[in-house]
């Protein structure tokens, strides 16, 4: 009688019908099962029978996509066999721009271990902002190793390569010396967007000054959670600063330098406070295609930037 109870206030998802989920909660469920049978049945004893019939608390999942890119599935084969091929001498790295936070005595969501609560204000407006977070991250997938930069300003073509420049003299030339290639893997919008001349053209430059040729494999429109940085470093990230004040770049920058995982990762942050003009536009004949090798079956997300 009480499985009939629970089939009865149980739904299903439009989109998968192996998903199902109860309408009310076990409480209520033994509330109407006294009611209608003068039965009582304990709150234990519904989510005892609920677990027997494949019933969890679990948290919806960020899986439907928003919209539809024809090739998507033929752009995640090309990135795999990228990454198949790829050699530990060349670094693999992929590239985002974590989410925008702000600057101030304003509330951010997650607990931390404090002696009392620490007070914020009681709304999020915008004029009690003390400045911009811009996180910008650079995972190498080779070396389990994260390096984030902090901007103040936006998120720009032009900042996104100061940071690549920064990996690379500080760290990529002395990981990597002998390397004559480098694989980008990055969400197709944003500031480094398949669809803007201006990453193109700032990479171009880059490829020059360091003599790295650069393979770029953009993830497909509406899947950029699939891109590796996003569940092996900015999780782990986000994780280290729940529930901190982002009171000045500083605090930012030594809560993220904490991070860690027991697989081994481990973070280097620094402020990049460098104010950039945003709405800058490069004429397209100012790519130099020739240096450009565009993959024959879908040149806008995969191609090679020459030196």
């Amino acid at each position: 009688m009480l499985t009939a109870l629970i089939e009865f206030h149980k739904a299903g998802s439009p989109t998968d019908k192996k998903v199902y989920w109860v309408t009310v909660k076990p409480s209520k469920i033994a509330s109407m099962f006294y009611e209608q049978h003068h039965i009582r049945v304990s709150n234990g004893d519904v989510k005892r029978l609920l677990k027997k019939l494949g019933y969890q608390r679990r948290k919806q999942s960020k899986q439907l996509a928003t919209g539809y890119y024809a090739l998507r599935n033929e752009q995640f084969l090309i990135i795999f066999s990228v990454m198949a091929a790829m050699s530990q001498k060349i670094p693999v790295l992929s590239i985002d721009c974590k989410k925008k936070e702000r600057l101030g005595s304003l509330f951010r969501d997650g607990k931390s271990y404090c002696t009392e609560a620490v007070k914020v204000y009681d709304h999020d407006y915008e004029h009690l902002s003390e400045g911009k977070v811009v996180p910008h991250g650079i995972y190498d997938v080779q070396a389990n190793q994260g390096y984030v930069s902090i901007g103040g300003s936006s998120e720009t073509a032009d900042f996104i390569l100061d940071n690549l420049v920064w990996w690379w003299e500080n760290y990529g030339i002395h990981m990597y010396p002998g390397a004559q290639n480098l694989i980008l893997l990055c969400d197709a919008g944003g500031a480094n967007s398949y669809r803007h001349h201006i990453f193109k053209y700032k990479l171009l430059a880059f490829a020059k000054a360091t003599g790295l040729s650069v393979t770029v494999c953009h993830y497909p429109p509406y899947s950029s959670k699939w891109n590796p940085i996003e569940h092996r470093l900015f999780c782990h990230v986000h994780d280290a600063m729940a529930g901190a004040v982002f009171s000045d770049y500083n605090i930012i920058k030594t809560l993220i330098e904490q991070t860690s995982t027991k697989t081994g990762l481990t973070v280097v942050a620094r402020l990049n406070l460098k104010k950039y003009e945003t709405g800058i536009k490069i004429d397209k004949a100012l790519i130099d295609e020739n240096r450009i090798i565009r993959h024959p079956k879908i040149p806008e997300l995969c191609y090679k930037i020459c030196v």
